[in-house]
């Protein structure tokens, strides 16, 4: 069994907080980290993911500082979001400020485990400007990208394989949202690019995202594709991402701040579908 956290946009520095779904809190994120601790040891955690956007502006002093707040009982690894990529360097000064977050030196990887294999693959944002966000929202990977992700997924035949990527592959559903609209589709391109590797590997059948701070879940018949909200925001869920021989769980979870003294967060009741109905917070896809 292989057991590990995902979450996601934290944005830690910012003020005034920018983008949100619920009330957010990014000056919290120590106290937040804090309550994942506890998190990580009741669920015997292997290591933890966060999903992008860590930081909400690259600098220097921020890596350093979300660092050394990620120090955890397990490894922490990350998926770089378009705000922890907005100068042209920013690939650079993660894999010299915050190695430990990555494996072999490079922000895309793998996650070998005994049943499964996390493929963490940031996309980018504009075609021609790979791990740089110019302030588009266009969402791609590279040939490249790609290929070797086919690649990896073919050395590891008979395991589970997961991919973590920023940018969700597919919106809320009106059904979720009661809105007359999806929330935060993707555009076609990039979620056939995804879609159509999951077809080709059978093993491939979970996609996490992040990015769009909601709770989401799309099922086919070959995968799930789950994103989730911001740890930062009210109520701070997370998800944990059970896998086994025969197949992977997922659920959501709200952190314990029973302990936090004086912090009473808001929360927007015209945005409950933020966090979700019952089936969109979690799902069971059997491995074949």
């Amino acid at each position: 069994m292989t057991c590990f956290l995902y979450l996601t946009d934290t944005h830690f520095g910012a003020n005034p907080i920018g983008f949100h779904q619920q009330p957010a809190y990014p000056e919290r994120l120590a106290d937040l980290i804090d309550a994942l601790r506890g998190e990580v040891i009741r669920h015997s955690a292997d290591f933890v993911i966060h999903g992008g956007d860590l930081i909400d502006c690259c600098s220097v002093d921020l890596i350093r500082q979300a660092y050394d707040l990620l120090k955890l009982p397990v490894p922490v690894y990350l998926c770089l979001g378009n705000h922890d990529l907005d100068r042209p360097d920013a690939v650079e000064l993660w894999l010299s400020h915050a190695p430990d977050l990555f494996i072999g030196g490079s922000p895309h990887y793998e996650v070998v485990c005994t049943s499964c294999v996390v493929h963490v693959m940031p996309n980018h944002w504009e075609s021609g400007y790979e791990y740089y966000w110019k302030g588009a929202q266009m969402p791609c990977f590279t040939e490249s990208q790609l290929h070797r992700l086919e690649q990896a997924i073919e050395a590891h035949p008979g395991k589970a394989h997961v991919l973590v990527t920023h940018s969700p592959v597919f919106g809320m559903s009106r059904e979720q949202s009661g809105l007359d609209r999806v929330i935060h589709d993707a555009p076609e391109t990039f979620r056939q690019s995804i879609v159509n590797l999951v077809r080709k590997h059978p093993g491939l059948k979970v996609v996490l995202s992040g990015h769009n701070h909601l709770n989401t879940l799309h099922l086919t018949e070959e995968a799930a594709f789950a994103s989730a909200s911001s740890l930062i925001e009210t109520p701070f869920e997370y998800k944990l991402v059970e896998v086994s021989d025969t197949q992977v769980r997922m659920t959501t979870h709200r952190l314990d701040l029973s302990g936090l003294t004086g912090f009473s967060p808001d929360y927007n009741e015209a945005r409950t579908y933020v966090q979700g109905r019952e089936q969109d917070r979690e799902f069971i896809v059997a491995i074949p």
